[in-house]
């Protein structure tokens, strides 16, 4: 998995075709299948069990850490299915980064929690130090911690945790960014945030996110997944879908009138 592959001639970062995933008891994802963008958001929206998290997780080969799961189907990253034996899972999640629901920061401080990603893999000291800079000023933390680099990460509050997470994730200059509920942790002024986070980054990037919260989908999304029993229902653009979804699940959903 090359770091400087170039999107394919479809268009698409990263295309998910006839994607499954199965446990002992059930199929949870059944046959799903959509591309991504550069410079997108794609906001997945779903009732509870329907397979978003799960869908998520596939994208960066998460999945495979829970036992009992099985994938069928293919995630192409630039042309290149993740899922091929000869690719190293660790390499796809560094160029296929996650942000979890809690904020999930180390006992150490501001400047080493963002730094941990590079020090995995070696990075010099003056490469570390710019990447920190960067990674925390696309976040929108930097003007926060500056001062205070060697502050206790586990001292931020809980939207400013989340967004050092974010800044983790970027310092390894990901190209796809997966947002499993980021915000469903944190008050409105710390979602707000991490909303304007979001807006910022998906011109640089491509993000991915799963919400249960179909305001939040609206405000920050350019398309809107509809996920229902493991099946992918509709997906468009998110002003078109929710103000005129095809499909009468869609509309049930978005309007809350669902069973």
């Amino acid at each position: 998995m090359s770091a400087g592959a170039s999107i394919p001639s479809d268009g698409a970062v990263m295309a998910v075709d006839k994607l499954s995933v199965l446990s002992k008891q059930r199929r949870i994802l059944d046959g799903v299948s959509l591309d991504f963008a550069p410079h997108s958001l794609t906001a997945v929206v779903g009732p509870s069990g329907c397979g978003k998290t799960t869908f998520i997780r596939t994208l960066n080969r998460m999945t495979e850490l829970t036992p009992g799961l099985r994938v069928e189907g293919a995630v192409r990253y630039l042309g290149q299915d993740i899922y091929d034996p000869t690719v190293n899972p660790v390499l796809v999640r560094r160029r296929i980064g996650m942000v979890f629901q809690r904020p999930t920061v180390f006992p150490m401080s501001i400047f080493e929690n963002a730094a941990f990603g590079l020090r995995l893999i070696h990075e010099d000291e003056d490469v570390i130090d710019a990447a920190v800079q960067e990674s925390l000023t696309r976040s929108g933390l930097w003007d926060e911690v500056k001062t205070d680099l060697d502050r206790s990460a586990l001292s931020l509050s809980g939207g400013q945790q989340q967004r050092l997470c974010i800044a983790r994730a970027l310092a390894v200059r990901p190209k796809v960014l997966l947002l499993d509920e980021p915000t469903s942790a944190l008050d409105p002024a710390a979602t707000q945030r991490v909303e304007q986070t979001m807006e910022r980054l998906k011109q640089e990037i491509v993000l991915v996110l799963v919400t249960h919260n179909v305001g939040q989908a609206a405000r920050v999304s350019d398309r809107l997944a509809f996920l229902h029993a493991g099946h992918l229902v509709e997906i468009g653009p998110t002003a078109e879908v929710l103000e005129r979804p095809r499909e009468a699940l869609t509309q049930q959903f978005v309007t809350g009138r669902y069973d």
